[in-house]
């Protein structure tokens, strides 16, 4: 069933009739973790990579469209496994936000930044399966997307509470009715699901084992990969032992343990950490210089930004729980490097989309954490490649930079595996093969 959802459309691609792009003479990090491969050929054609290897090898195809990249890097597109669009305009979020503009014109933004894959995870309406469908048949100008339509939680559960929520979230009370539920959702088209299991800090009831546990067993009948929203290491521990495919951030009460850790190798549990979502819980009470920063000034305007500086800003400066959220940050990046140094596989996502949390920006930040938190550039570059990929289930059509493979690719002016904040010198991204204007 995820084929027949992921891959049966999903690179029906748009390109000119008989058009062969090649990119030429270019550093490749094709993202499969081996190394970066010097004056590399790669050929686009009907959205897809026709070719690929050493330059000397490679053969051109008769009037193809040559593009010299000397002096630069390849790598592959940026797959985020934990976004949000549609619900946030600006510092506001809630459903009538909801629009095909708005969702389109975030997409655009994710794809600006490198962004060529996101998820929208749990808070969305309906409308978001036409304009995924839309681009399955061919029509893409931003970020491919998939879907959980609307998440699990508790009977007035985390994050029902959020305004503009309500109603949005799926609030279950028991495992019969959770079955029922995940069958409609896959029934309608979900790509994924996704499940909150949090009690806020003993402020909302959480989400049961007994629950997820049916959620999860019945979404892999179904052909669907689950995804869990967890703070709490009882909670992850749960999660793995129910086979969890992925852990939408990292623990963060306590240190993570042996336990956790073979547990999620042997189930296969990917973490995509979100450390900027953790970051951006109380960074905003002392406005960031990156506030300045030309490369987050591309998509977010001055009202905006002022608005961070003060309504944001004080929120998070009175925000009882400052200090509960920046050691949170600090075990969350702990745990990041110990799952990864204990053979986990690491794969990405931010949480960008709700206000304050911004998409395309935080993706290239959740990059410079990682390093941060011990992670090589390498690993970055791996865990939104070819480790998102397999948390997907679509490693045979996006993720690395194969032969075969979706044409999803930035082209840098610098190496990223020399400094990841390299990966912000983008000088264009294709999608399907075709570069986005």
């Amino acid at each position: 069933m995820m084929t027949r959802l992921l891959l049966a459309g999903l690179l029906a691609l748009p390109a000119l009739p008989g058009q062969v792009t090649v990119l030429t003479h270019a550093t490749l990090i094709d993202g499969s973790g081996g190394p970066a491969q010097p004056d590399a050929t790669i050929v686009l054609a009907k959205g897809k990579i026709r070719n690929i290897g050493p330059a000397s090898k490679v053969k051109i195809p008769p009037r193809a469209k040559m593009v010299d990249l000397s002096g630069k890097t390849i790598i592959p597109g940026i797959i985020n496994l934990h976004g949000h669009v549609g619900m946030a305009r600006g510092l506001t979020s809630g459903v009538d936000n909801y629009t095909r503009e708005n969702v389109e014109a975030q997409l655009r933004i994710y794809a600006r930044y490198g962004v060529t894959t996101t998820t929208s995870l749990g808070v969305d309406q309906d409308l978001i399966l036409e304009i995924r469908d839309e681009q399955r048949r061919g029509r893409i100008s931003g970020a491919r997307v998939f879907t959980a339509l609307q998440g699990f939680t508790s009977l007035g559960g985390y994050p029902s509470h959020i305004p503009g929520l309500k109603g949005v979230v799926l609030e279950v009370a028991g495992a019969a009715q959770a079955r029922a539920w995940t069958n409609k959702l896959a029934d309608k088209g979900a790509d994924i699901v996704k499940i909150w299991v949090d009690d806020h800090h003993d402020t909302f009831r959480k989400l049961s084992p007994a629950i997820y546990s049916a959620i999860i067993k019945q979404a892999h009948k179904r052909g669907l990969k689950v995804l869990a929203h967890v703070y709490e290491l009882s909670d992850a521990k749960g999660l793995a032992d129910a086979g969890v495919d992925v852990l939408a951030h990292s623990v963060r009460d306590a240190e993570v343990d042996e336990a956790l850790i073979s547990t999620m190798k042997r189930n296969k549990v990917t973490l995509a950490a979100t450390l900027s979502r953790e970051q951006s819980t109380f960074v905003y009470a002392d406005p960031p210089a990156w506030l300045d920063d030309p490369f987050f000034r591309l998509a977010v305007g001055p009202a905006v930004v002022e608005g961070v500086r003060t309504q944001l800003r004080a929120k998070q400066a009175k925000d009882p729980k400052r200090g509960i959220n920046k050691n949170g940050f600090q075990v969350a990046a702990r745990n990041l490097k110990a799952l990864a140094d204990g053979g986990v596989r690491i794969g990405f996502g931010t949480d960008s989309g709700p206000p304050g949390r911004f998409q395309g920006f935080f993706e290239h930040w959740e990059m410079e954490l990682m390093v941060e938190a011990g992670l090589t550039p390498m690993q970055v570059i791996e865990s939104f490649s070819k480790n998102a990929a397999a948390a997907l289930g679509v490693s045979n059509q996006l993720g690395t930079l194969a032969k075969g493979k979706a044409g999803d690719l930035i082209v840098l002016d610098k190496n990223p595996l020399e400094d990841i904040r390299n990966a912000r010198a983008i000088h264009a991204v294709y999608v399907g093969g075709q570069r986005l204007k």
